[in-house]
């Protein structure tokens, strides 16, 4: 739960700033985070890297500027 709010604060940070407004510009970005923690997703580095990252995927499946927890494999 912790990791999901920073991530929200920071997606909602980033969404929020106007990026190269002095020069002009109105450039804004979005972020999609994928959460994963151990043990409860994975049991190793790679595998938590792995699970993070499908779950950034499932966000930008759904439309990009999210956050998504990574599942929980029945095997763990």
């Amino acid at each position: 739960q912790g990791a999901s709010a920073v991530a929200e604060r920071v997606r909602e940070r980033l969404a929020s700033f106007r990026f190269l407004a002095a020069e002009g510009l109105n450039v804004r970005l979005t972020v999609s985070v994928g959460v994963a923690t151990l043990p409860e997703a994975a049991l190793s580095a790679e595998a938590l890297i792995e699970a993070a990252d499908a779950a950034m995927y499932r966000v930008k499946d759904r439309g990009k500027n999210g956050i998504a927890t990574a599942a929980v494999p029945a095997d763990i």
